[in-house]
This record gives structure tokens, sequence and C-alpha cells, in this order.
């Protein structure tokens, strides 16, 4: 029996590669972000946090060190790295420590490939031929492994790699765990996976009465997702179609969906798809101001289009991206409900837009829209609505809105208890917030008696 906030699993990765994006900021071993980071005198590409790191990481990085050092100052692509480290790894027939844990054993050759699966998807093999060029000026022809074994540790290497996040589930880097890719996907899961640095632990979000591999499973996607949208990642990135629960219920695609009626006296709303006429209700019939399928989907194809470009936005001015967000939403209310996915995808970038430029009451204000969404989409106790909770109680504390902090942090800490457990550095920075809290409301009464 797991209680949750139980650890199921923790485990070191097989191989890891730091996200070209995190490149000088963090350590290529531990992830831990510094400064003065040391670079590897050889290679000039990877950079460590000091001699202890860099002795630590020279088993995975002796092999990769001559390669990127033949390419410099050409640095390949994250998925060559990480395949390049699984090539020479299978050359040294290493394939990982067969460990006994809790949830059972586990190596490398033991990874389903689907290379049969590969070879029918022109994406994947166009992939694969891309990786394989980059890998034959890397390695050589000679030192090239033979057509089928390069298919085969691909497959394995795209079914089984995990996105590397740091504490606000922002992504640091990918990695191949060995024990954790026995773990199946549900949209609608029991345990979730957090990280320490590289370290990854599996933590029971409910109570699991036979902690068994094939009871245990995680989100492979993200759930703040449509179903079509999860359903098509799933296909395409691990060619299966998943029949959980929430799959098999559409009550909250219907939400995610959901946009206003236009008929006069209707306050309802009505799912995107539904009988294929946006106005159907008891309420407002057919007639009157009623969108039109054809008018909504256009409307649809220009919020993504917005949303891209607020994408592209965010790597230059925090300020101007926010007023884009404003411009975008201001179109988004007159059709879209509160929670309609992307009205929250919005409100997502224009919260760290206020926080990236300082506009905090700014932020705040939509950063307490976002979290009354993720409580709708995300299942009890997600780590993204704990971190939310986080951010948002961090704002209100810096505004001095110390009450309502406190209410917001002490949420987020009966979340992150269950998720990151007392001993994750997240925890602690949220304990210290609580702590800050709880002084600046007893200095402000004590000043009043």
């Amino acid at each position: 029996m797991k209680r949750k906030g139980d650890i199921l699993l923790q485990s070191e990765p097989f191989v890891h590669v730091l996200s070209h994006k995190q490149r000088g900021r963090r350590c290529d071993s531990c992830f831990k972000s510094g400064e003065n980071l040391k670079r590897c005198t050889m290679c000039k590409v990877v950079r460590y946090c000091n001699a202890m790191c860099q002795k630590e990481d020279w088993t995975s990085h002796k092999g990769e060190c001559p390669c990127l050092k033949r390419v410099f100052p050409d640095v390949p692509l994250d998925s060559v790295r990480l395949m390049l480290k699984l090539v020479l790894k299978q050359k040294a027939g290493d394939n990982g420590q067969s460990v006994k844990n809790d949830i059972g054993w586990r190596n490398f050759s033991d990874f389903k490939s689907h290379s049969e699966e590969i070879k029918c998807d022109q994406n994947r093999t166009e992939q694969l031929s891309k990786i394989v060029f980059t890998l034959r000026k890397l390695l050589g022809d000679s030192s090239l492994p033979p057509g089928d074994k390069l298919m085969e540790t691909f497959g394995k290497m795209l079914i089984n790699s995990f996105t590397v996040c740091d504490g606000e589930l922002q992504p640091i880097g990918v990695a191949i765990y060995l024990s954790p890719s026995l773990l199946d996907h549900s949209c609608e899961p029991n345990a979730v996976v957090t990280f320490q640095g590289t370290k990854l632990t599996v933590r029971a979000i409910k109570d699991i009465p036979d902690p068994s591999p094939a009871n245990i499973s995680i989100s492979y996607v993200d759930q703040l997702a449509t179903k079509a949208e999860r359903q098509r990642q799933l296909s395409e990135q691990y060619y299966f179609t998943c029949q959980c629960s929430r799959c098999n219920d559409n009550s909250l695609d219907r939400e995610m969906l959901g946009v206003k009626c236009q008929s006069g006296g209707c306050q309802g709303y009505h799912s995107r798809r539904e009988d294929n006429h946006f106005g159907n209700c008891k309420e407002c019939g057919y007639g009157g101001k009623n969108i039109r399928n054809e008018d909504v989907e256009q409307f649809y194809e220009a919020c993504l289009e917005c949303l891209r470009k607020i994408k592209e936005a965010s790597k230059t001015d925090p300020a101007e991206v926010l007023q884009m967000c404003k411009q975008c939403e201001e179109k988004q209310n007159k059709f879209f409900t509160d929670h309609n996915v992307h009205c929250t995808q919005l409100l997502v970038k224009a919260f760290d837009a206020g926080i990236d430029s300082g506009q905090w009451t700014t932020a705040l204000q939509h950063g307490l829209r976002v979290q009354q969404s993720y409580r709708k989409f995300y299942p009890p106790n997600s780590p993204h609505v704990g971190i939310e909770l986080m951010k948002v109680g961090k704002i209100q504390l810096y505004l001095e809105q110390c009450p309502q902090a406190l209410m917001t942090l002490q949420q987020a800490e009966k979340i992150l208890l269950i998720t990151h457990g007392r001993s994750h550095p997240v925890y602690d920075d949220l304990a210290e917030l609580i702590h800050q809290c709880t002084e600046e409301m007893r200095v402000r009464m004590s000043i009043q008696d």
C-alpha cells in the first residue's frame, strides 16, 4: 500500500543532455544553475559547477568530448547529442545496471523500439536521416553502427525520453531513465514525476493499494489539452490510443472548447462541436445571432495564429508580449468562455509576461484567473496547480496582500507536499515564503496593538 505523497521510485539518468537554451546557465552534469561555470577545455561545449561535477560526468562525457571537439564551433542538436551518447553506450556494451527497485528490473536492452511503426512514419524516418548525417560527422563512417541498430536505438530514444524540468516545471533538458520507462500513461494518473537536478522522483498523488508497475500511471502529455490534442500527441509520439477514464468522458472537453452563445437572452455557453451548431439550446433555439460553424472555425484559427505570434514575441520585450495578449484577449472575450483552453493559454502567456516586465498587479490579475482554469482541468494534486498557486502567492506577498498570500501559499503547500515532498528545494522556497508572510502579519498586528 502506498499513500499519496509516498515515493514510488527514484532514478538517476542512464544518459542525459542539457538543453541548448540552458547552455552556460546550468551545469551539464547536475543541471544546477550557476555563474562562472567551468568549461571543458577539450570540447569547449559543456560546462560544470566545479571539478567534482566534471569528474562525476567524465564516464558519460569522455566518449562525446572528442566528437564535439571535431565539429566545434558547431554544436549538435539536443536529440543528436542524446543519440550519440546512446550509441557510445551501446558500442561499450553498457545497457545500464540491472538494479532491482520497487518498480522492477530494467535495462536499456529491455526497451521497445517500435521500429516497424517508425519505418512507416515519414517524419520520424526523415528525422533519423538527419541525425545519422550528423553522427557521421561526429563519429566517422567506420564507427557508425549498422542501420538496423541505429533505427532500434533511435526508436528506444524517442519512445522513452523524459523531459527534465526545473522547479517551476520548465524544460531544461532531456534524459533516458531505465526503471521509470516501465510506467504506463494515463490522462488521469495516480502518480507524478518531478526532478531535483537530473534525479527523477515518482510520487503517488492518490492512494495505491497495489503499487506494482501495472497499477502505476503517469501522464506523458500536458493535461491542459483537449482529448483530441492529447490523443494526437500520444499517437504521433508513442503509437497508442489512450482509453483512460478522462478520455472516455467528454465533459471537460465541452468546457475547454466552450463558446458564448450570441443570442440575446441566452446566458449559456455551448461546445464548439455541439450538434454542429453553436446556438442549439432550449433558451435560444436556432435563430437570432447564433454563430455559424465556419465563423467560429475562422476565429479559432485567428486565435491560434495570435498565440503563435505571442510565442515568437516572447523572446523579446515582455511588455510588448503583454500588450499583444491584451489585444488578443479583447477579441477572445467576445466569443470564448472564461475557461476555454485558448483563453487559458493566453492568460498563462500574459501572466508570465507580467512577471517578466515587473507589472505585478497586472500579473496577479491574470494569475488568479489561470489558477481557476488549472484547478478545473488538471487532476487533483497536480504539481502544475501547486506551482501556479505558489507563484500567485509570491506576488500577493510582494504586493503586501498578506492574508490572501498566506491562504494561497498554504493551498500550494498541501499540493507540493504530495508532489514534491519536504526535501525538495521548491518546498524549501515555499516554506520560506510562508514564514515571510506570517512574520509580516505578526509585525503588522503588533504595531496595531
